[in-house]
């Protein structure tokens, strides 16, 4: 008997201290902290709504006569913009279609029966003929979409719209500048 108490003496002190060790661990543990609140996407009113719908259609007819421009164009800087514009419009489109992604939007995906009848008869048209009408029609859209751009930066609430508005009103007054 003496020698079984001699190791359980020895083997004791050591089990002693690692329960109470782990005891410590598990006792006073503080509560996981919540979850910060998911940050929504800032909600789009009705006239947030309709510029996201007008600025669609502009970049769709707009990339549409671009890529025409570039074909039948007389004038050299006509076509050089309307590649410049295909870029920049198609980089447009998909900054447009993640900002409404987050909401309930469903984008065209191509111009309405007015706009394309002005695509197509765009499309029969080369040379001299093209870059006037194609002016002409860049001039009226820019008169246009001037109000509803300034209205929409001026009214919209959502940041990325705002800035999206205003980097396409800048878009257009380069554009603008380089046709004079």
């Amino acid at each position: 008997m003496p020698l079984l108490s001699r190791h359980t003496s020895r083997a004791l002190p050591p089990l002693t201290a690692a329960l109470l060790a782990l005891g410590a661990c598990t006792a006073g543990q503080p509560p996981v902290p919540p979850l910060p609140p998911l940050q929504q996407a800032p909600t789009l009113t009705i006239a947030d709504t309709d510029l996201v719908q007008k600025l669609n259609e502009m970049d769709l007819t707009r990339i549409a006569l671009a890529k025409i421009a570039q074909t039948n164009a007389a004038r050299s800087d006509i076509a050089t913009l309307g590649a410049t514009m295909v870029k920049d419009l198609t980089g447009n489109q998909d900054r447009l279609a993640k900002l409404v992604s987050a909401h309930a939007i469903t984008l065209a995906p191509k111009p309405s029966a007015a706009n394309q009848k002005i695509i197509d008869r765009m499309q029969h048209l080369h040379g001299a003929a093209f870059d006037r009408a194609y002016i002409r029609y860049l001039s009226r859209d820019d008169a246009r979409m001037k109000p509803v751009l300034e209205s929409g930066i001026t009214s919209s609430k959502n940041a990325d719209l705002t800035k999206l508005a205003t980097d396409t009103k800048t878009l257009l007054a380069a554009y603008e500048a380089q046709l004079k």
